[in-house]
């Protein structure tokens, strides 16, 4: 069999691994074929040398990418992908363009990376069980199979909280954005951190403060979690899906079973000839294994052997299956479920155009105080799918086809929403002319119908009144849009979300870092 040479981003980190180009074979390219490695211990599969895949420094995040750069299935894994910079893929450079300066910024971003739901774990146990269950033996990319199990070590105490993993994301982008916006936070001053009140989200905003401010980040730092589900902030939360009574995500199933069954029989048929035995891959089961190799190398911070299974042009099927599932689940395919965050896009604008020295309700003892330069704010996958698929930056993609893949899609979901995935709104102020830029894991992306600012960003003005105001006039309003009787939320006159600029919402707690 061939193998394709792969360098692995994460956080900052970078290495190679094999990935199977071509059907039959031996060996996997997982260095699992010394038989002190072959028991069953929990881990055993991620041994000395997957670790070291981990520990070569890459630089700064952000910095530019080689054009040349090897495939790496982690990056094409949809939802499922661990943190990576993006592609950039409409050729613009992420420096601030010549006779502008950053002024202020906005960043919304998923939480880290973390542990499977229950549902998912369990999936993975009933693979295990299967396997334990069918005497077989497997060579090429499938040979250490019979000695897998799933790492979770403690399930009930691990289940969708984050993972060691999500842990270094996390840190990392508070250091990242304290280093990228240098002068933006005078040491000693009390910074503000928003999410929404989930376990994991809230602990993704601590992690990024502690990371942001350092050794004293519990006594400067604070955490304000949104309750989206309480009535005070109907649409005036992180999670405004949470209360809008006609959203319901079909997960696009009516197009991802579909390409399923186009995709995955190949592949079983494919891997079972890899197999001896009593055990029968099926479409569903191979269907779990990309999923498996996003998640194991995260948690366990070493390359997981199921990276290696897929092919190249396999794990393209994958990740355009995921772009299927929230293509119509909750993106540019579903127009009511895409829109239910205009409320927080127009809060962001709100609060660009109002400036850094925009007031903040309940902020100090006296009541008020600056929002400062730079807020950040954590949420979820399909808050952050909602999000892009409303900025105007995919107005001009066709819709996705359930039959074929469109491979000039500009719409990827690993790009989009990966662990940790983030949106970053910068205002450019450039001589005194203000505009927005738009940028998704640091990489820029272009709004079709506004890109006439330097660097292709867009008048932060025009932004407003041409491409948010076509938004709202497709939906009307949050209550609208939602099934809600007139007036029935709690967003301001404009339609945007207030939390930044009003802690004193029942709906906000407050958490130490």
């Amino acid at each position: 069999m061939k193998f394709l040479c792969v360098t692995l981003a994460f956080s900052g980190i970078t290495t190679a691994f094999s990935i199977p180009r071509g059907d039959g074979g031996s060996g996997s390219g997982s260095g699992n074929n010394d038989d002190d490695e072959k028991d069953n211990s929990r881990g055993s599969l991620f041994n000395t040398e997957g670790w070291k895949k981990w520990t070569q420094f890459q630089g700064r995040p952000g910095a530019s990418r080689p054009e040349d750069k090897e495939f790496n299935p982690l990056e094409h894994l949809g939802a499922n992908s661990p943190w990576f910079v993006g592609p950039n893929v409409f050729g613009i450079n992420a420096s601030t363009p010549d006779g502008c300066e950053v002024d202020q910024a906005v960043y919304i971003s998923r939480h880290g990376s973390r542990y499977p739901d229950p549902g998912a774990y369990d999936e993975w146990v009933e693979l295990y069980d299967k396997f334990q269950a069918a005497p077989f033996t497997a060579t090429g990319s499938l040979e250490f199979l019979p000695n897998w199990e799933p790492v979770l070590d403690n399930p009930e105490q691990q289940e969708r909280q984050l993972s060691p993993g999500g842990y270094d994301e996390l840190y990392h982008f508070g250091v990242e954005l304290r280093t990228r916006y240098p002068g933006w936070y005078k040491y000693g001053s009390p910074f503000r951190v928003w999410a929404n009140d989930y376990q994991r989200t809230v602990d993704s905003a601590r992690l990024f403060t502690r990371g942001y401010i350092g050794p004293n980040a519990t006594s400067l730092g604070r955490v304000y979690p949104i309750l989206a589900t309480d009535p005070s902030v109907v649409g005036n939360s992180l999670a405004t899906s949470d209360a809008c009574t006609t959203f319901e995500d079909s997960s696009g199933s009516d197009y991802t079973n579909v390409w399923d069954d186009i995709y995955l029989p190949p592949i079983a048929a494919r891997l079972n000839k890899l197999i001896r035995g009593s055990l029968n891959l099926t479409a569903s089961d191979v269907s779990n294994f990309p999923y498996l190799c996003g998640f194991e190398s995260q948690i366990m911070r070493s390359v997981s052997p199921f990276c290696d299974v897929f092919t190249e042009e396999e794990i393209m099927q994958y990740e355009y299956r995921q772009d299927l599932r929230y293509w119509y689940g909750t993106g540019p395919g579903a127009l009511n479920n895409a829109s239910v965050m205009l409320p927080v896009i127009q809060g962001v604008v709100d609060i660009l155009t109002s400036g850094p020295e925009t007031q903040v309700k309940g902020s100090t003892d006296d009541g008020t105080g600056e929002l400062g330069p730079l807020a950040v704010a954590f949420t979820h996958d399909n808050q952050i799918n909602e999000l892009v698929s409303c900025l105007g930056i995919f107005d001009n993609q066709p819709a996705l086809s359930a039959q074929s893949m469109n491979e000039s899609r500009i719409y990827v979901s690993s790009r989009n929403n990966p662990m940790r995935g983030t949106v970053a709104f910068e205002r450019l102020n450039c001589s005194g002319k203000l505009h927005i830029r738009i940028l998704l894991n640091d990489a820029v992306y272009v709004v079709p119908a506004c890109r006439s600012g330097p660097g292709a960003s867009c008048p932060l003005q025009e932004y407003n009144d041409r491409i948010l105001a076509r938004k709202w006039k497709e939906v009307g309003s949050f209550a609208s849009l939602c099934g809600l009787a007139t007036g029935n939320d709690s967003t301001s006159r404009t339609g945007g979300v207030t939390f930044f600029t009003d802690l004193t919402l029942p709906a906000i707690r407050v958490v130490e870092p």
